[in-house]
C-alpha cells in the first residue's frame, strides 16, 4: 500500500510539474504579443516616415507658394 508520504510527493511533483508548464504558456503568450507589438512597431514606423516625408513635400510647396506670391505682389 502507498504511504501517505509517497502520494503527498506524487501529488508535489505534479504540481510543480503544472506549475512550470503555466510559466511555459505565459512565456510563449508573451512572447507571441511581443512580436505582434514588434510588427505594429514597424507598420507606425513607416507609417511616421511617410507623413514626415508628406510634411516635408508641403513645407518645401509653401515655400514655393509664397515665392511666387511675393513676385506677384511686386508685380502689381
Amino acid at each position: 500500500m502507498t504511504s501517505k508520504v509517497e502520494v503527498l510527493r506524487a501529488l508535489k511533483l505534479l504540481f510543480e510539474h503544472h506549475k512550470a508548464l503555466d510559466k511555459k504558456e505565459v512565456l510563449e503568450k508573451q512572447s507571441q504579443e511581443q512580436s505582434q507589438m514588434k510588427e505594429r512597431l514597424a507598420v507606425l514606423s513607416a507609417h511616421v516616415t511617410e507623413l514626415e516625408e508628406d510634411l516635408d513635400t508641403a513645407r518645401k510647396d509653401l515655400l514655393k507658394s509664397e515665392d511666387v506670391n511675393v513676385k506677384l505682389q511686386r508685380d502689381v
